[in-house]
């Protein structure tokens, strides 16, 4: 395939080269070679000008490998855009494996999907587990979290995602530890541990030092005391975060607006088209001798040389 691909790029054969390129990182992605796949991405350009339904697989094929490596963000954009390009009539079984990844890339970004995602026509029953999940990860419960991930084993390994959900235990607990946050401002570390399912308080305090490192929790742990001391809530204004939710919406907007402007433009050598007919109607407005061809002046030229010659 990487043959026949190289060939295809000489040739500059656009559909066998978007082809190949998704049947490569298919293979890839089968045999669990992310690392030889994310060198392919890198290396090799997917054409402009290739069919929608490649662009599609190439998009979810780049979300799926982007977010088994860690880049959740670019991920979310891939898979994004590729929902929004997927044909809406056809194709269900392709939407609903790219929505599948698409809930699990966001909670393990921290974010909570949107309920009516989970209710869809046509995928209610799919993504049935993934919702039991959401709200298990929205609870910050990871004793539910574990037990939902448990019975749903079997179905998560059929979908692949299991490798991603079990990366999900942190996000259930730093859920948890916001609420625990917000509702009180000094909680004992044993309290944080039976709260959220922890072995004990040792295994707390360490889940709580990681969560105020990372910038989850505004808070001290007293550890000699055995407590967690909230400090007073920041106004969320005041930092940098709302200037950054705005510059994603922003380029998300303008992603979809250059799509939309790549998508409306003519093809290639179409304004000859209107400029012939245009100059067609000019001279069908004189004498029906100037409706010839130029090689039919040319033949009767070559004609009245021919007999002047004689």
């Amino acid at each position: 395939m990487a043959k026949a691909h190289n060939m295809a790029c000489l040739r500059r054969d656009v559909d066998s080269q978007a082809t190949l390129l998704n049947l490569m990182l298919r293979d890839l992605l089968l045999h669990s070679q992310v690392e030889q796949a994310n060198k392919l991405i890198s290396n090799a350009t997917f054409p402009d000008s290739a069919s929608n339904n490649e662009l599609c697989r190439y998009l979810y094929y780049s979300g799926r490998i982007q977010a088994l490596r860690l880049e959740y963000t670019t991920a979310f954009s891939n898979l994004s855009q590729c929902l929004r390009k997927a044909p809406t009539n056809t194709g269900l079984g392709f939407r609903i494996t790219a929505q599948r990844l698409l809930v699990v890339v966001q909670l393990l970004m921290g974010e909570i999907p949107k309920r009516n995602i989970f209710f869809n026509k046509g995928i209610k029953t799919e993504l049935a587990p993934y919702l039991a999940i959401t709200q298990a990860v929205r609870r910050g419960d990871l004793a539910i979290y574990t037990k939902v991930v448990s019975e749903q084993a079997s179905r998560l390994q059929m979908d692949d995602t299991y490798t991603l959900i079990s990366r999900l235990a942190q996000q259930v607990v730093k859920a948890g530890l916001r609420k625990l946050h917000v509702s009180y401002s000094r909680l004992s570390l044993q309290d944080v541990a039976d709260r959220l399912g922890l072995p004990s308080a040792t295994s707390a305090e360490f889940v709580v030092a990681k969560a105020v490192r990372d910038g989850v929790l505004d808070a001290t742990i007293h550890h000699e005391e055995g407590y967690v001391q909230s400090h007073d809530l920041v106004d969320v204004y005041a930092t940098k975060e709302p200037a950054e939710a705005f510059h994603r919406r922003i380029a998300y907007c303008l992603t979809t607006h250059n799509d939309a402007v790549r998508g409306m433009r003519y093809p290639p050598d179409a304004y000859k088209k209107q400029l012939e007919a245009s100059r067609g109607n000019r001279r069908g407005g004189k004498s029906g001798s100037d409706d010839k061809t130029d090689e039919e002046k040319a033949q009767e030229l070559e004609d009245e040389l021919d007999d002047c010659d004689y």
